[in-house]
C-alpha cells in the first residue's frame, strides 16, 4: 500500500524539486566531474533522468561550460506532468514527459540525481541505463546509518520521503558495480547544508552537530547522524560510444 502511494506521487507531479536545492546539487556534482577533465570535455549529449521541475538540470547546463564541456543536445526526462513553474531552458535543451527507458536514444552522459532510491528495482534500472549512456553521474542519499536504525525512521523515509532502498557508501558502490557500471570517483556531499536539509525542526536542531561532525570526519557523519549523500561518476561497461558521438 505504501509503495503504491509512493509511485503515485511521481506520476501525478506531486513530488518535485521544491526546496531550492538546484545550485547545491549541481555544484557538488560538478566538483566531482571537474576531476575528470578529459571525460567532461568529451560530452556532446546529455540526459537528466528524473529531472523534476528542471531546476537542477538547468543549473548543471549553466555550469558545464566552465569545465570546457559544450553540449550539442540536452534532454531532461520525467514521468510527471510538466511543472507549472516556468524556467528558461538554454538553447539546444528541452524537458520531456517520458519514461527514459521507453526511448531508444543513447547519450554521452546521464545524470540520476536523487532518483535511484525511489526506484522499485534499482539494480535492474541501472543496468538498463548503463546500456544507454557512456557515463552515469549519480547523487544518492545515504540512509543506511545509525541514526535511522536507532530512531526507526524506516517507515517515515518510505512513506513521507519515498525512499524505497537505503544505502551506505560501500553498498551503493557495490550496487553500481553489480549493475554494469565502473565507478571512477566519488564524493560525499553535505546534504544537511542544502535548503531541503534545513526544513524540519529536527533538521535545524541537528545542524550544528552535523556541521561539527562533518568538519571532523565526513565518513563518520555519513555512518552515524547522517544528512550526507554520495556523488558518483561511473563509466558504463555495457555501452562504449566514440568520443563526440551524439544521441542516436
Amino acid at each position: 500500500m505504501h509503495t503504491m502511494k509512493t509511485i503515485e506521487r511521481y506520476s501525478t507531479g506531486t513530488y518535485n524539486n521544491q526546496f531550492g536545492d538546484a545550485d547545491f546539487k549541481s555544484r557538488n556534482l560538478l566538483d566531482l566531474l571537474k576531476g575528470f577533465p578529459e571525460i567532461a570535455t568529451s560530452f556532446k549529449t546529455y540526459a537528466d533522468v528524473g529531472c523534476g521541475d528542471g531546476t537542477v538540470f538547468v543549473s548543471i547546463l549553466q555550469k558545464l561550460p566552465r569545465l570546457g564541456c559544450h553540449l550539442e543536445e540536452a534532454v531532461g526526462y520525467d514521468i510527471s506532468p510538466p511543472s507549472v513553474k516556468s524556467i528558461d531552458l538554454p538553447p539546444g535543451s528541452q524537458i520531456v514527459q517520458a519514461d527514459f527507458l521507453s526511448c531508444s536514444l543513447c547519450y554521452d552522459i546521464v545524470t540520476l540525481i536523487d532518483v535511484i532510491e525511489h526506484v522499485l528495482e534499482p539494480q535492474e534500472y541501472l543496468r538498463a541505463v548503463a546500456k544507454r549512456s557512456r557515463f552515469v553521474l549519480l547523487h544518492i542519499p545515504l540512509d543506511d546509518r545509525l541514526s535511522v536504525t536507532l530512531t526507526q525512521q524506516w517507515n517515515y523515509r518510505l512513506q513521507d520521503v519515498g525512499h524505497l532502498s537505503f544505502w551506505n557508501p560501500a553498498s551503493a558502490i557495490t550496487m553500481l558495480t553489480s549493475a554494469g557500471l565502473e565507478p571512477l570517483g566519488c564524493l560525499l556531499t553535505p546534504g544537511f547544508l542544502a535548503p531541503s536539509g534545513r526544513v524540519r525542526l529536527s533538521q535545524k536542531i541537528m545542524l550544528p552537530l552535523r556541521w561539527l561532525a562533518w568538519r571532523l570526519n565526513p565518513g563518520f557523519t555519513a555512518a552515524t547522524i547522517g544528512g550526507v549523500s554520495l556523488a558518483v561518476l561511473c563509466r558504463s561497461r555495457a555501452l562504449a560510444l566514440d568520443d563526440g558521438s551524439t544521441a542516436t
